[in-house]
């Protein structure tokens, strides 16, 4: 097997799934897909995709299929059952530390905005403060796993901290939606940070393609920081119902509080130009 730089590219797009599916669909390289049952997520499997059977969570897991990968983006999702810590963090860590050796040029690690402090500040790259949360904790322990591997290693590698995914077949209205009847808690003037599936694809196009000398961590969010309570508003509006009911009323002239995620780097660093900048109401059944 050859190892030149001159090899024909080929990504290994690790959990794909919502994201993942679409990722692989647009590659502009041969892509090795996995999810756990190696089955594609919906319908044949796209020309240009050879599918795997890969569960990140089995202590037991032998990657030996990866070994033709020039370029790697993980982008798998806990089960309903499934630990975060277990996957993200000890199944990230024996996925890499078993991975075979020798081809990889590009380690790309789609994580979340989780992964930053619950501030009420605008918040870019250069925040070091870790979150409270476990979810975040979990989110930036995964990070550093990804971090220390591929810089001991020599492999560049690239973080991309996602805001809510939406799209496609994932309404808008539903991100921050408890299956509960009664109504959401707070005052909703929390500001969102969102990325549509499309722009997401985008991103993890450009980090898997960035030259070898980039390294880093980048925000993939939109624009658009509208708070939950006017998102949820203007929905109501699109589809003719009643608006969402909170807890909490929110005060006259109330102005948004809470993170608000920078895309500065996204679109400086990346190149990135967002298709979906503000939020796309209209397209959202009423799923």
């Amino acid at each position: 097997m050859s190892t030149t730089d001159d090899a024909p590219p080929t990504w290994a797009v690790i959990g794909a799934g919502y994201l993942g599916s679409a990722v692989a669909h647009a590659a502009p390289a041969s892509v090795i897909a996995s999810t756990r049952t190696g089955q594609w997520r919906d319908g044949p499997t796209p020309p240009g995709v050879r599918m795997l059977s890969l569960d990140v969570g089995d202590a037991d897991l032998q990657p030996q299929g990866l070994g033709s990968a020039t370029a790697a983006v993980m982008c798998y999702a806990p089960g309903r059952t499934q630990d975060r810590h277990a996957l993200y963090v000890e199944g990230t860590r024996r996925l890499l530390d078993r991975w075979p050796s020798g081809t990889l040029r590009r380690l790309v690690w789609v994580g979340s905005t989780s992964a930053l402090p619950d501030r009420d500040a605008w918040l870019d790259e250069r925040c070091d403060v870790w979150p409270t949360s476990e979810r975040g904790i979990v989110q930036r322990r995964a990070e550093q796993v990804v971090i220390d591997h591929a810089s001991a290693r020599g492999i560049p590698w690239l973080v991309l901290r996602l805001g809510g995914l939406y799209g496609p077949d994932r309404a808008l209205d539903r991100l921050y939606r408890r299956r509960r009847e009664g109504p959401l808690p707070g005052d909703g003037m929390a500001p969102t940070n969102l990325i549509h599936r499309d722009d997401a694809v985008s991103a993890v196009l450009a980090a898997m393609a960035a030259p070898p000398s980039l390294s880093g961590v980048v925000h993939v969010v939109d624009d658009d920081h509208t708070p939950r309570r006017q998102m949820y508003r203007r929905i109501a509006a699109v589809r003719g119902i009643d608006a969402v009911e909170w807890a909490e009323p929110a005060r006259p002239n109330a102005v948004p509080r809470g993170k608000r995620v920078s895309n500065r780097r996204l679109k400086q660093l990346l190149g990135v130009r967002l298709t979906v900048p503000m939020h796309r109401l209209e397209e959202q059944s009423a799923r």
